[in-house]
């Protein structure tokens, strides 16, 4: 449905501010838009003074400029009117062509559900619950104790349940970054090798919008290591050996990839990317000899990655949903195509639970849908999701698995069973 961007499998790993560019010289083929304004379905508009005034902050606006924005616009927000009356002081003309990726009929499956949404949160707040802010608190206090033990007792086992707690870190961090640049709790990611700010293009403005197609960066980064798409399996032989060390090593790839994009002035040195290296030097400190801390803080940040990609992956990549080269024809309604890209499992594990079992993503589609509400709000509206699904007889789309029923799936997708 959607064309590779040039850069594809011409880099080793992937740069998200390559992707960006590339993005943008597409979108200004596509609709017209230039550098320096932003597209929203069929206009054109400037923005550069509304950035400051932002509710959600500088960043999403500024990594989009000179893009088709529809997407985000939809996603990110829910009272349409009067976001609408807000965007309407900043029109410029209407676009010379219009080829956006999916589009929005005021009858179609999103468009609607996203009205029972945004009449849903009008009186109420879509923000994070007290209990959500509770458990952010007992997720990083049990990432310091552990964390504090494992340099007390220089201990493998005390570094392994750090990375355990370090993945509910990040999990809990993937629902404020979606919420802003303004969301301090953000920075909770950023205690692993995984840059908040990276994930913000990534995760938040590549793959949310664009899942499981040609420029999902979830998808592309990891080639041609892992591949992910059907008209790009089987993958070679030896994946099943190496794949879960990839995993494990994905944070610490990453990290080496924005200490290269700094060297090469492709990035600018942000302060979090020295909270690694602090909990390296507090274990060096601690063990007083560089390499046994080094081993320790590698069982934390490993342990960390591994289980967040091998978890998070198979809700996408998986003999159920579409990919590229797949059966599945995807739709041209977002709410839709998230519904042929995206999984759910185990919705009998409610919040806060599932954020310490599944970083959250056992109600995936709805986050997908409306990754500004808050993780602890979605099951508020799962309900609409469901009286929707039967609405436009889409039940067939929208079936509750397990999730080892996820992992069999995943399994037999990757490797060709």
């Amino acid at each position: 449905m959607i064309k590779s961007l040039p850069s594809r499998n011409k880099m080793l790993i992937e740069s998200p501010f390559v992707w960006l560019k590339e993005k943008a010289e597409r979108d200004r083929q596509n609709t017209g838009v230039s550098s320096k304004l932003w597209y929203v379905k069929g206009k054109i508009y400037d923005l550069s003074e509304f950035v400051k005034l932002h509710p959600g902050g500088d960043y999403f606006i500024t990594l989009t400029q000179g893009q088709d924005i529809t997407e985000m616009y939809y996603s990110h927000h829910l009272n349409m009117d009067k976001c609408d009356t807000i965007l309407q002081k900043y029109y410029v003309k209407d676009a010379d062509k219009i080829e956006q990726y999916f589009d929005y009929d005021e009858k179609g499956f999103y468009p609607t559900l996203h009205r029972k949404v945004s009449d849903y949160f009008k009186t109420r707040d879509k923000g994070p619950t007290s209990i959500m802010k509770l458990v952010v608190f007992i997720a990083l206090f049990s990432f310091l104790m552990t964390f504090l033990l494992t340099c007390v007792y220089q201990s493998y086992l005390w570094a392994f349940l750090c990375g355990y707690t370090l993945y509910v870190c990040f999990g809990l961090a993937h629902n404020f970054f979606h919420q802003g640049s303004y969301e301090p709790r953000r920075y909770l990611a950023d205690l692993s090798f995984f840059s908040h700010f990276h994930w913000a293009i990534t995760h938040c403005i590549s793959h949310h919008h664009f899942t499981n197609s040609n420029i999902d960066l979830e998808i592309t980064l990891f080639e041609p290591y892992y591949k992910t798409q059907k008209s790009r399996l089987p993958n070679n032989k030896f994946l099943p050996y190496y794949i879960d060390v990839f995993f494990a090593l994905a944070s610490t790839l990453q990290f080496i990839s924005t200490i290269q994009l700094i060297l090469k002035c492709e990035e600018r040195l942000r302060k979090e990317y020295f909270i690694p290296i602090i909990e390296f030097l507090i274990l060096y400190y601690f063990c007083a000899d560089a390499f046994d801390g080094f081993k320790l803080f590698m069982v934390i940040q490993t342990t960390s990655s591994y289980l967040t990609l091998k978890y998070s992956l198979i809700t996408h990549h998986n003999n159920l949903c579409y990919t590229d080269g797949c059966s599945i024809i995807p739709s041209r309604d977002f709410g839709i195509y998230t519904l042929q890209t995206s999984q759910d499992h185990d919705l009998q594990v409610k919040f806060p639970f599932n954020m310490f079992l599944f970083q959250g993503f056992n109600q995936h589609i709805l986050h997908h849908l409306f990754p500004t509400v808050d993780e602890s709000r979605i099951p508020e509206i799962q309900h609409l999701l469901i009286q929707t699904i039967q609405e436009f007889k889409l039940q067939h789309l929208y079936k509750i698995r397990t999730v080892t029923e996820l992992y069999k799936a995943h399994n037999d997708f990757v490797f060709g069973k």
